[in-house]
């Protein structure tokens, strides 16, 4: 009897075995696809550097660097490199400005004039109607930069609500709101609201010299490598330095509603806009694409997505998500043609076609 049990098990065993090595074969063949598919989109487009982090079923499913942070050096691109999110600054701000309406500190609907008048903009009366929704919707009426950043003088292109038009200017004066509500500055409100608590633990709105040891260095179009410049001045606009894992764990903490209410969730991705079909503007308006509050939008017969890029020039980085289907993509590069990859990563890991692509107007791989 002891021997026929002792048989029985080592059969289970060496199933066992069988199974978790077959199981190895098969995740190490996907990780090998994933790095040759990468590579080569990346040999195209001349991007010397990029880190990915893939999402599936609301978990970090695989986290990957490629290249280098120099065109001319041997430091491997890690999932430890920094970046710069560019314009990928806005939807975690957002997420803060979002906790603060949970604790009733501020209003989404509320003028942020009546929190603090904004001299840059007084000369123009219609700026008392900017809301935090307006701000982060982009219907301030705000241009997305004034033409001379020097200049304290702000003029408006269109009364506030009217439509959408992205502005970076809009996130200047509500990060303005939100620092003297808080008195603190932006970088510490991040800290301990956001970064903190979700472990991001290489991320700041302002450089951190921790982070002298393991960063990408910007490249042109020609893949040449410019001058890192490192800001002690934080911008809830574009500032954000950080890594693809570490932005993945917002994007997962958008998923599974950490730090934020389900409710406010359901706002912050509710259509509160439709987009022309191109980012310049124009009446045509898209059929698929919407903005919600930090986050543009898409609606598929599938799913509806998040989505946001950076383009700071020379760094280009782009995330989508799933709330349904808790998948997503996050993928940072240290070049002018980064968010050339965007089509074509996202059709292979999210399995759809987006229409980002035209609406953003960057030339595909």
């Amino acid at each position: 009897m002891l021997r026929s049990f002792r048989c029985f098990w080592l059969s289970i065993s060496w199933l066992s075995t069988v199974s978790a090595s077959a199981q190895v074969t098969s995740a190490n063949l996907l990780n090998h696809q994933t790095d040759q598919f990468v590579r080569q989109l990346m040999d195209r487009a001349h991007v010397p550097g990029l880190s990915i982090t893939i999402i599936r079923d609301g978990q970090l499913y695989y986290s990957q660097g490629y290249g280098l942070t120099k065109s001319d050096s041997t430091q491997r691109v890690t999932s430890e490199t920094i970046f710069e999110a560019a314009s990928l600054s806005k939807p975690v701000f957002a997420y803060a400005v979002l906790q603060l309406v949970e604790q009733g500190v501020l209003d989404l609907d509320k003028p942020l004039f009546e929190y603090l008048p904004y001299p840059d903009a007084a000369d123009d009366e219609r700026y008392k109607k900017i809301t935090a929704r307006l701000v982060l919707s982009h219907r301030t009426g705000f241009p997305n930069w004034r033409k001379n950043r020097k200049l304290p003088k702000l003029s408006m292109v269109a009364p506030p609500g009217e439509r959408f038009g992205y502005s970076g200017e809009g996130y200047v004066y509500l990060q303005k709101v939100v620092e003297k509500i808080s008195g603190k500055p932006l970088n510490t409100i991040m800290t301990e609201q956001v970064f903190t608590p979700l472990k991001m633990t290489r991320s700041s709105y302002i450089w951190n010299p921790a982070f002298d040891a393991n960063f990408g260095l910007p490249h042109d179009q020609e893949g040449q490598a410019e001058t890192k410049y490192k800001s002690n001045m934080a911008n809830a606009a574009y500032s954000l330095q950080t890594t693809a894992d570490d932005y993945a764990r917002f994007v997962l903490a958008i998923m599974t509603s950490r730090g934020l209410k389900p409710g406010t969730i359901d706002q912050m991705l509710s259509f509160q806009v439709r987009l022309p079909k191109s980012f310049s503007g124009g009446e045509s308006l898209s059929p698929t694409l919407h903005w919600g509050l930090g986050f543009g939008l898409e609606r598929t017969p599938e799913s509806d997505y998040f989505w946001h890029w950076g383009d700071n020039d020379t760094y280009k980085c782009y995330i989508v998500g799933s709330r349904q289907r808790r998948d997503g993509v996050v993928y940072f590069t240290n070049s002018a043609n980064g968010l050339r990859l965007v089509s074509e990563l996202n059709r292979h890991f999210m399995g759809f076609d987006t229409s980002t692509v035209d609406f953003l107007g960057y030339k595909s791989n």
